[in-house]
């Protein structure tokens, strides 16, 4: 689903009683403009104000322009680390007392930095057949014992959650966070006369962070890939597709990161991680809902201008390339048999994007879809397919992928057959228009019977503005979907769905191959 189409809908919410399609698209930017704000602080930091609804709320969204593909192969997992690190608390928030705590904090960072080292040294002796010295292993039992006991030294001084409760105390909302490959966003609800609660919050969360319970969490999120992706079939799958599919962009490495490497994510990368990343230069803030501008942007300048800006940034260098030949691999796990089908295309602001959009919907959404009809109703080969463009990322070149779900005796290479035949229909014969319209007007009703809320809109209005650089480009991409016609979908087959482009995966049941 595209983020893109969500936007509009949600603001659509507002104008379209009043508006045709074409009358909304012609007078909304000016409608908009007047509800919008834009900042550009000094330091790099942009700020997207919404008024929106009489409510006496609003949603506070802060974006960085930092995921997974920011990380190298060995950083991998660092930016969803990071996200978790950073409710840890700061030097004023988190803690009885820092200046007590600091000392234990400082010892834990250098015996628990030895202590991997040592880990790292011990698995690699491992990995070659050679024989652990005791000695090794009686060190690392000893640096064990001392981590321990100064985490538990320094838990004396710590407020668990302490942001949380300051934010439950004064109404929040929501109050969350998300990694993905492009992104890493932090975003709460709260009463419009708590702004300068949150700005002095998060705002101290940017320059003041301490990295506690750095070890304990680190485990967190080890559990938290088992259960995602070791223990589940889907992500299984999906991170085995995307390490095959790209052979040389880092949207090839899962944002969670690797079992082997998260172990040994050591925390000094890590600070240096956040110094390089979080900067107000790939920082933008949306606040949506009932405020004033004028005290909204003197809060935002009291508390975020002396953030210090980051150093420019060269621009990506390596970019995939998508040489002839078709990709396939099998995969076993005691789950589902899943398929994932998916072609390399442009990102957004191609002229294609909006099309795969549009495409999307007719092959893969509802019951009416043709793939949906195809393989679920009338075939029965499938419990059900799905699609989705942009994937695994948008800010540079990715996928469009179909995700099936086959039932338990159909076999992939039926499924597979089908879904070729349904994409040379429309090679051949296009979309009539009475679907086309169809399918327009029901991607503008699915969203607008789920997205009239100020959250929806300020995560978007962040992404847009941090991704593309002006939250107003949006305008010219709603009419693109609009727009478009049964060429341009035509024209996506031969261009890029064709055979000898194609990655597909299988994941089969183990349990059945043992039988």
């Amino acid at each position: 689903m595209s983020k893109l189409r969500i936007f509009f809908l949600c603001f659509s919410l507002q104008f379209l009683p009043l508006f045709s399609q074409d009358q909304f698209f012609g007078t909304s930017e000016s409608q908009f403009r007047e509800k919008i704000k834009t900042i550009h602080l000094d330091n790099g930091l942009t700020v997207v104000l919404m008024k929106r609804g009489t409510s006496p709320t609003v949603a506070l969204y802060i974006k960085f322009l930092v995921g997974a593909v920011d990380e190298t192969p060995e950083e991998a997992g660092t930016a969803h680390l990071l996200e978790h690190m950073l409710f840890k608390g700061t030097k004023n928030v988190g803690t009885i007392d820092f200046e007590k705590e600091e000392k234990y904090q400082k010892q834990i960072e250098v015996w628990g930095t030895e202590l991997d080292d040592l880990k790292l040294k011990i698995r690699d002796l491992t990995a070659r057949g050679e024989t652990i010295p005791p000695s090794l292993q009686e060190e690392a039992e000893t640096l064990n014992r001392r981590l321990k006991n100064l985490i538990q030294l320094q838990d004396e001084f710590i407020v668990k959650n302490e942001d949380s409760y300051i934010y439950e105390q004064n109404g929040e909302v929501g109050f969350n966070a998300y990694t993905s490959q492009d992104v890493t966003n932090y975003q709460i609800q709260l009463p419009n006369n708590r702004i300068e609660v949150w700005a002095k919050i998060e705002s101290d969360r940017l320059k003041n962070p301490i990295l506690r319970e750095y070890y304990t969490e680190r485990d967190v999120v080890i559990e938290e890939r088992r259960m995602r992706t070791d223990d589940s079939g889907a992500g299984v799958l999906r991170e085995k597709f995307f390490s095959l599919a790209f052979e040389s962009h880092p949207y090839r490495k899962p944002v969670i990161g690797y079992s082997t490497g998260l172990p040994f994510l050591k925390i000094e990368d890590t600070k240096a991680f956040f110094q390089k990343n979080y900067t107000p230069d790939r920082m933008v803030i949306s606040i949506v809902g009932q405020f004033d501008f004028e005290e909204t942007e003197s809060i935002i300048r009291k508390y975020f201008s002396d953030l210090k800006p980051g150093k420019p940034r060269p621009t990506y260098k390596v970019e995939e390339k998508s040489f002839p030949g078709e990709k396939r691999f099998k995969v076993y796990h005691p789950s589902g048999s899943q398929m994932m089908v998916g072609w390399l295309k442009p990102p957004y602001p191609h002229k294609d994007n909006s099309s795969f959009d549009v495409l999307s919907t007719i092959l893969t959404s509802g019951t009416g879809s043709r793939l949906y009809k195809r393989l679920v109703l009338e075939e029965k080969l499938a419990v059900s397919v799905g699609a989705a463009n942009g994937y695994p990322g948008e800010r540079y070149q990715n996928y469009f992928v179909f995700f099936i779900k086959p039932k338990e005796d159909a076999k992939p290479e039926t499924i597979e057959k089908i879904i070729w035949e349904e994409l040379n229909k429309i090679k051949e014969t296009g979309i009539p228009k009475e679907e086309l319209d169809k399918v327009k007007n029901q991607m503008v009703s699915d969203f607008i019977k789920t997205l009239d809320e100020n959250g929806s809109i300020a995560d978007l209005l962040s992404y847009y503005q941090l991704l593309y650089g002006d939250w107003t480009g949006l305008f010219r991409q709603y009419s693109a979907i609009m727009k478009t016609s049964s060429n341009d979908i035509q024209t996506l087959i031969p261009t890029y769905l064709s055979k000898d482009k194609v990655v597909v995966g299988v994941l089969e049941d183990v349990r059945k191959k043992s039988e």
